[in-house]
């Protein structure tokens, strides 16, 4: 009995000694692993402190001339001065299989899912529109109203595609408070005023990226790209970002600071930018795999980089260093595959099908938002009919078309839905109206009075692909854009067939005419083929 009372007393000890042993073991590891993390993080630091000596030493050295290649032009369509309107007293002629050129692939809009309202036919849910009440809508007119903002107006949207580049979750809670589109922001303050240029030579530059590197930047960082992950910033938008820190840390007045300041915080952010001389005075220079028109760029090594500042060059020769910061590798990426969350008024606008009355939306655009669409460069097409439209369009726009559709016919459907692209919204030129080329992304649309033939090609794209969930394919003509659907209904009409489906021909432009018309002029015209 002695002896089974010593083990059972042995096996009590023992199994209270584990535990105790375990979390010794346990908080052990934790330490190891926490100096590890330290150690790693130490690395780190010296690494990227001897990189920016290295850099300031190389940008000492004597800079080479360029000569700044000149903007590639905007692509020009030349769009009729009015659209054509269909003549119903004319005789029908005989469907025909219109003739198509090049076919090429588009990128898929993002859509973010949402509970709140989801297409009758379509493959893609809808997000909601940010929290507020909106004010009586104005008859045709923009109304403006604010939004109020609440922790349901920025849901968490995240890109497919983010560049490669540390985006920590909190940042400074004080610091500098500036506004960008409308939103308010807050950076650490621990670079203002620090750097001031006596000149723009290279030994002033050198001197200008030493200082900085030498002061506590870090929160500095880490705060813009907070910025950049909270409201899901695309890379140009990081770009305006960082110009505005630049400019609040400097002083607007102080454009060279500001030039080496944008480009000191862009490279430290991971971004392949520069700075060069250029009619006296520093310009930032940022490296791009896109196409941006109506933009000066440089060529280095393979890598093409554009002009940041817009304000005409009085010369096209520039001064500047063959080689990027070390920790700086990625290009700017000029699509947007995030709706981006800015602040601003809510601007309205009523819109009504003039063939079908009951075809009637007030839409919502975000003021913010189209102020930074007004600053965007203008690139290659894909850029904006791959970008997502925006929560507060989506919410105010698709669900009465779904409604007023809901239950009908795909043909009958489709109609409602042109008769409302083409006879809701006013016609003008991309000449007339801005006095250059200019695409729209869809929010667009339902800001400015007048939009053309590609604006609307896009808008009805987005239409039926998102509400009747079919397939859509643009027809881009020599000076004219329509579009066509593959229906899953047999319809007779004017067609082409890419991939081996049939695309009934639906043009936004050619005013009161049906699906299924193709305008005369163009139906002997092959058309290129834009497809998602």
């Amino acid at each position: 009995m002695r002896k089974m009372m010593k083990r059972t007393l042995f096996i009590i000890v023992l199994s209270l000694c584990l535990p105790f042993n375990l979390f010794a073991q346990i908080d052990k590891d934790m330490k190891e692993f926490d100096d590890f993390v330290k150690q790693q993080q130490k690395e780190f630091d010296d690494f990227v402190s001897e990189q920016n000596k290295e850099f300031a030493k190389f940008l000492k050295e004597t800079w080479k001339e360029y000569d700044l290649q000149k903007p590639v032009k905007r692509p020009q369509r030349p769009e009729p001065v009015k659209p054509v309107s269909f003549d119903r007293k004319k005789t029908a002629a005989k469907p025909q299989e219109i003739k198509i050129g090049e076919v090429t692939r588009l990128p898929i809009p993002v859509v973010a899912p949402s509970a709140t309202f989801s297409p009758s036919l379509g493959k893609t849910p809808v997000p909601a529109i940010p929290g507020g009440k909106d004010s009586t809508v104005g008859s045709g007119k923009n109304s403006a109203v604010k939004p109020v903002k609440d922790s349901a107006a920025k849901p968490a949207i995240k890109s497919d595609v983010q560049p490669d580049v540390t985006t920590p979750e909190k940042r400074s809670s004080f610091g500098m408070e500036f506004l960008f589109y409308s939103e308010n922001c807050v950076v650490s303050a621990s670079l203002r005023n620090r750097l001031t240029l006596k000149g723009i030579a290279e030994k002033d530059i050198s001197a200008g990226w030493e200082t900085l590197s030498r002061s506590n930047y870090q929160p500095l960082i880490d705060d813009c790209l907070t910025i950049k992950k909270e409201n899901s910033l695309n890379d140009y938008g990081y770009l305006l970002l960082t110009r505005k820190v630049a400019a609040e840390l400097c002083g607007s007045v102080h454009s060279d600071e500001i030039a080496l300041m944008q480009m000191f915080i862009l490279s430290q952010s991971g971004y392949r930018v520069k700075v060069a001389r250029m009619d006296n005075r520093l310009t930032l220079f940022y490296a791009s795999d896109n196409m941006i028109y109506a933009t000066c760029f440089i060529t280095l090594n393979g890598v093409t980089y554009y002009r940041f500042d817009t304000s005409p060059n009085k010369t096209n020769s520039i001064y500047t260093y063959n080689r990027d910061f070390a920790n700086a590798k990625n290009t700017v990426n000029m699509n947007i595959d995030a709706p981006q969350m800015f602040s601003g008024t809510y601007v309205t606008k009523v819109l009504q099908a003039k063939a079908y009355p009951s075809v009637k939306v007030s839409s919502k655009v975000n003021s913010g938002l189209v102020a930074f669409y007004k600053d965007y460069p203008q690139c290659d097409f894909s850029v904006y009919v791959g970008a997502p439209v925006s929560q507060e369009v989506q919410q105010t726009v698709l669900p009465p078309l779904k409604a007023v559709i809901e239950g009908k016919k795909q043909s009958e459907a489709a109609n409602m839905l042109i008769n409302f692209v083409q006879t809701a919204f006013d016609y003008k030129t991309d000449g007339d109206q801005f006095g250059y080329e200019k695409p729209f992304f869809v929010d667009e649309l339902f800001y400015y009075p007048y939009s053309d033939c590609e604006d609307r090609a896009v808008l009805y794209s987005y239409l039926v692909r998102t509400l009747m969930g079919l397939d859509v394919v643009l027809l881009e003509y020599p000076n004219h854009m329509a579009t066509a659907v593959c229906f899953d209904e047999n319809i007779d009409g004017d067609y082409v067939t890419v991939g081996g489906k049939k695309y009934i021909i639906c043009d936004p432009t050619y005013i009161g005419a049906s699906i299924g018309l193709a305008m005369s002029q163009f139906k002997n015209v092959a058309a290129k083929v834009l497809r998602y």
